[in-house]
Order: structure tokens, then C-alpha cells, then sequence
């Protein structure tokens, strides 16, 4: 429950945020991308941080003080609007803000659910918790849409607000306590160890720079959703909400496709696979003019993209040892930072070329990537695979033992 009312900070005020640039800008592309550049700034310098957090401390704890200051936060929002008061460079500051707490509860939920169901269920907890935050990002992106038609973005805000509000409580229902880092040294010290063991995991590096390809070319046309709905389809704030419900029906398929296949040995596979499948659908979204259209085809792109992550998520956190989990999942939240970068090049250049031909660009830059990196992706082991095999190596022989 506290996932579902949660979810709202998720694509619902990630599109609200949008239409809030885009109308202090006078729906200028370039701002949406500075937007989204900022958004990752936040998160990129955030997430490192975060994940030895989720290793150090308690994650139930975290999330609830992640969840306070959002809400405190979104309030702000909801009032200033309200009084209007608020300028272009108010909005695009708390993009930076939103971006550190995004990298923060991704990072915390995904260590979480570990805590709560182990690695032989991860892609069952991580699938139902993804399926919990559908009713929100299709309902509630139909709602914030109607709302911003009828009484304007403060009643949105107001919205995100209440359901961020509802949330925590549910959080202190859970009792789950999973092992902490309790070795000695300072936070800075201990992310800094974290980064150094990535860099040398070998399968660590390839699903980071996967991803980032991924974030840059891909999920960046979440942030781009604004600009199709009001400047490409030139539909009303009603309309974008209804792509954007497109979009969180994709993830609900998705997502309940991965909760049925549940625990797979071919992950790298489905990874491979979705990725590609991703890149091809984008390059049909980005030249669709008919909003039905458009949200089915929303839906298939982030369906796409959501098995594709939900693998890789559980993928980074099973290559990775016990007390590294937290960090290795900070990895993840790194490489979504890149998403901004992607928005960024999508708006500045949109703006000139037009976004439909930037998102087009980035799906076939997926197509392509996913097609070089095969070989790559494939090679990827579990870190309890990897121990196996090393004992497997280091143990003897019949023939050895026959021989001394």
C-alpha cells in the first residue's frame, strides 16, 4: 500500500513537473531539457551516497524520512503555485532536490524488497512492488491531468502531496530487519570502497554502461512526454495524462509478465531482448500523430523498458555480494541519472531538429547498442554462480585424488 500511494513521485509528478516548465517557459523544449538535466545532476551526485546509506542503516528508516521530506517539499509546491509565486527558477531548483530523493528511494526500496524476500524471489518482490505503483500511474496520471484542466497544476501538486502523506504510515506496519554494514569508517570512506569494487566487477561495468545507454536514448523520453502531448499532438493537459496513463499501463503488462516468469537463469537473455524491442517501438512512438495511437504505443515502449529494468535491477543486485548490495543497487540509480542527459540533448536539439526526430534517433542508437553488446550482456554471472564455479575450480579431481 505504501508503494501504491508512493508511486505518485514517481512518472505522475515527473509529467506535472513538466507541464509546470513548460508553462512558466512558454512551452519551450530547452527548458524542459534543462529540467531534466538538473533532475539528473541531482541524482547522479545523490546515488553514490545513497547506496552506502541503504548499506549502513536500517532501509524501513530511510524510506521514511525520504518520504517526509518529499512531502514537505511537494506541499511547497502545491502552495507557492497556488499564491503564485513561484518563477521558472524556483521550479527548476526543486528538479535538482526531487533528483537527490529520487536517487534515494530507488536505491532504498530495491535493498528493501531484497530484505523482505531474499535473492530466489527478487524478481517476484521486485515485479509486485512495480505492480503496486500501476493503479497510481494510470489513474493518477489521469487524474493529475484533469485536475491541471479544471483548477490548474496547484490542485496536481496538491494531489502528489496527499498521496505522498498517505504512504507513510503504512511504512511503520513493516517490521522486516535486514543485515547492515557495521564495519568502521566514515560514509565517505565506505562509498568510496563501493565505487572501487564496481569498477572492477566485470559484470557490474557491463550492466552500467548498458544502462546508460539506455537512459540516455530510452527512458529519456519520459521527460519528453509533456513536449509530445502539448507541442507534438497538441492535445490539453487531459490528453497528456492520458499518454501518460499509456505509459503506466506498459509497465503494469510488463510487469506482470515478469511476476508470472518469475526466477530466471536467462536474465541477461531478457535483458538483450527487451532492449531491443524497446529501441524498435520508440522509433514507431516518435512518428505516431493520433493520441490513441500514441498511448498504445507509450505502453509498448515502457512495457519494453520495464522488463528490461526490473531484470537488470535484480541482475545487479545478484552480482554482487551480501554487503555490497546497496551500493551495486546505487549503481543503477547512477546510470537512470543519465536520463537527464538524454532529456537535455533531446530538448536542446529537439527544439531546433523537433523531438520526434530526437526520440526517433535515440531508438535506433538502442537498436544499435543492443545488437554490439549482445556477446557482452550474455557473459553476465550471478555472484553466487561466480562462487560456485571458483570452487568448482579449486576443488580436486577424481583423478587428482586418485593420484596423491
Amino acid at each position: 500500500m505504501s508503494s501504491t500511494f508512493a508511486a505518485v513521485d514517481m512518472t505522475v509528478r515527473m509529467a506535472v513537473h513538466g507541464w509546470l516548465i513548460l508553462e512558466l517557459s512558454n512551452d519551450s523544449e530547452f527548458w524542459i531539457g534543462i529540467y531534466a538535466l538538473l533532475l539528473g545532476i541531482g541524482q547522479f551526485l545523490f546515488s553514490s551516497l545513497a547506496g552506502t546509506l541503504t548499506d549502513r542503516f536500517q532501509r524501513r528508516n530511510l524510506l521514511i524520512i525520504e518520504g517526509a521530506i518529499s512531502t514537505s517539499i511537494a506541499l511547497l509546491m502545491t502552495v507557492t503555485i497556488y499564491l503564485e509565486v513561484l518563477d521558472l527558477w524556483m521550479a527548476l531548483a526543486v528538479a535538482f532536490f526531487i533528483g537527490c530523493l529520487r536517487a534515494t528511494r530507488f536505491t532504498v526500496i530495491n535493498r528493501f524488497i531484497y530484505d523482505i524476500v531474499g535473492p530466489k524471489r527478487l524478481v517476484n518482490g521486485v515485479s509486485l512492488w512495480r505492480v503496486s505503483t500501476t493503479p497510481m500511474m494510470i489513474g493518477g496520471a489521469m487524474l493529475a491531468g484533469a485536475l491541471i484542466e479544471w483548477a490548474g497544476i496547484w490542485a496536481a501538486y496538491a494531489l502528489i502531496t496527499a498521496s505522498l502523506a498517505i504512504s507513510l504510515p503504512f511504512l511503520l506496519l513493516i517490521n522486516v530487519k535486514g543485515s547492515i554494514d557495521s564495519s568502521s569508517g566514515h560514509l565517505l570512506q565506505q562509498t568510496i570502497e563501493g565505487l572501487k569494487y564496481t569498477s572492477t566487477n566485470p559484470s557490474l561495468r557491463i550492466l552500467f554502461t548498458v544502462s546508460i545507454v539506455m537512459e540516455m536514448l530510452g527512458f529519456a523520453f519520459l521527460v519528453m512526454v509533456p513536449v509530445m502531448a502539448k507541442n507534438v499532438l497538441q492535445v490539453d493537459a487531459l490528453g497528456m495524462g492520458f499518454l501518460q496513463a499509456g505509459v503506466g499501463a506498459g509497465m503494469f503488462v510488463g510487469t506482470l509478465f515478469m511476476a508470472t516468469k518469475g526466477d530466471s537463469l536467462n536474465k541477461p537473455r531478457i535483458v538483450f531482448l527487451n532492449a531491443l524491442g524497446a529501441g524498435i517501438t520508440l522509433i514507431i512512438f516518435a512518428f505516431s500523430r493520433s493520441l490513441p495511437l500514441s498511448v498504445f504505443l507509450a505502453g509498448a515502449v515502457m512495457a519494453f523498458l520495464n522488463v528490461y529494468d526490473l531484470t537488470l535491477g535484480v541482475l545487479i543486485q545478484l552480482v554482487a555480494p551480501p554487503n555490497m548490495r546497496g551500493r551495486a543497487v546505487s549503481l543503477h540509480s547512477l546510470a537512470i541519472s543519465f536520463t537527464a542527459v538524454g532529456g537535455f540533448v533531446m530538448g536542446g536539439i529537439g527544439s531546433i531538429v523537433g523531438v520526434p526526430v530526437m526520440i526517433a534517433t535515440g531508438g535506433i542508437g538502442i537498436v544499435i547498442n543492443a545488437i554490439f553488446r549482445r556477446r557482452a550482456i550474455l557473459t553476465v554471472h550471478e555472484y553466487n554462480q561466480c562462487v560456485e564455479n571458483s570452487v568448482d575450480t579449486l576443488a580436486p579431481t577424481g583423478d587428482d585424488i586418485s593420484s596423491t
